[in-house]
């Protein structure tokens, strides 16, 4: 009799487990059948979310296009999910990710922007008593994508508190910090580009257009517009131009601007601000050397993937915003970087309060307003014309933080891409 009821115990947990994976009703608790006892099956959360994520994966795997998936449980340190993970793929403004976890690992939250000005000369009064500049004055770019007319008075102001009335010299702009390249690599000629410059005037760099900011130079128009505002204090000076400079003993330190990487993340994640990308690729480099390179930018990420013990032969960086045709990631990349960036506090909390949250704010301000993702889904879009892409964190309904990635590249529309990532989330966070 025994050995008869165990039998007909398998068979019904059997059913019972068939009726589960046809999302029939559970009941909760214990059911008594002819002194038998039936324990009841009730799915774990991981068991739904990988049914349901199953479901989206069977369906994108019929889609026209492709689509990578991981999700990795950070607080049960566990992959929950993956498809197509280590398929490289075009990344759009998910680039931004690799662009800002670099920055905050090899230069952290508080490293300065500066944008440093500097008399070079001496000064003396003229035959009128004027205290006078014998030389040039120097401003050195630091590629500070929040420089603005306000920071140009400051600058003026400076110039007045060390009793200059006059200079007798030019003012000249140091863009020696990068290369001459005004677009970055691989960028297509008709996509909306910043002109990557060290030195302009904050919206300048996207208003280099036939006729518009001194010809493709928003550098002179900085010039241009510190000459005019020095002039209405009444210092004149001789003229302006674009010179490397190397301060010595002998320089003085008019003022210096300063931007924090933390400052300048803030609307590169919530706005994907794609100037403040590049900036931020290139400060990467900035302090090893002159006049460096998308090269030298993209080594020093690499650097920070290889810490993740993430075959860097799988990953191609080509800018730090995602213009790029040449840009190529893994949906398991994004993630092994926001892996890294969760075990590490210093990386972590400057990043996740930069992302975009779900129907809150950025660009995901519109997405999922509603449901479960709504004020929880914390992540970086990622847009150009055949790719779709969202990376970032997400809470589930087990209280487990939890980092995905979701690549979708060949999409007809960025709607198609956008849709399946949503409702990807909405599971994550059920």
């Amino acid at each position: 009799m025994e050995l008869q009821n165990r039998y007909i115990k398998k068979i019904l947990s059997g059913v019972f487990c068939l009726m589960v994976a046809l999302n029939a009703q559970v009941v909760k608790g214990q059911e008594y059948t002819d002194s038998i006892v039936i324990d009841t099956i009730v799915a774990s959360w991981s068991d739904n979310v990988i049914e349901k994520l199953t479901l989206l994966a069977q369906e994108a795997d019929r889609s026209y296009y492709s689509t990578g998936i991981s999700v990795y449980d950070l607080t049960g340190d566990s992959l929950v999910f993956a498809y197509n993970q280590q398929k490289m793929m075009r990344p759009a403004s998910t680039q931004k990710v690799l662009t800002a976890i670099s920055a905050l690992d090899v230069l952290g939250a508080a490293h300065n922007y500066r944008t440093a000005v500097y008399a070079d000369g001496k000064i003396a009064p003229d035959e009128k008593g004027m205290q006078t500049l014998n030389g040039d004055i120097y401003v050195i770019g630091d590629f500070d994508p929040k420089l603005t007319v306000t920071h140009l008075k400051e600058i003026v102001k400076a110039v007045k508190a060390t009793g200059i009335g006059r200079i007798n010299g030019k003012l000249y702009a140091d863009l020696s910090m990068k290369d001459t390249l005004c677009l970055g690599n691989g960028w297509c000629w008709d996509d909306e580009q910043p002109y990557l410059t060290p030195l302009s005037l904050g919206g300048d760099a996207y208003e280099c257009k036939p006729t518009k900011i001194n010809r493709y130079n928003p550098a002179l128009n900085f010039l241009q517009t510190l000459s005019r505002q020095l002039e209405a204090e009444r210092i004149s000076v001789n003229g302006i131009g674009i010179a490397t400079y190397r301060p010595t003993s002998n320089s003085m330190l008019i003022c210096t601007i300063v931007h924090t990487v933390e400052d300048i993340m803030q609307q590169m994640m919530k706005d994907s601000d794609n100037l403040y990308a590049e900036s931020m690729f290139f400060q990467l480099a900035a302090d090893r050397k002159k006049g460096i390179g998308w090269k030298d930018c993209a080594a020093v990420v690499e650097s920070v993937i290889e810490k993740t013990g993430f075959p860097t032969a799988y990953v191609k960086v080509a800018d730090g915003c995602g213009l790029s045709l040449y840009d190529y990631v893994t949906a398991s990349l994004h993630v092994a970087l926001l892996r890294y960036a969760y075990q590490h506090e210093e990386i972590f909390t400057p990043l996740y309060k930069t992302l975009p949250i779900a129907g809150v704010d950025g660009t995901l301000e519109k997405r999922m307003t509603s449901g479960a993702a709504r004020n929880n889904v914390r992540a970086k879009t990622g847009t150009v014309t055949g790719v779709s892409a969202l990376t970032g964190y997400v809470t589930a309904s087990n209280g487990h933080l939890l980092a995905f990635s979701i690549i979708n590249n060949g999409n007809r529309t960025a709607a198609e891409g956008r849709a399946f990532q949503d409702r990807v989330c909405e599971v994550l966070a059920e």
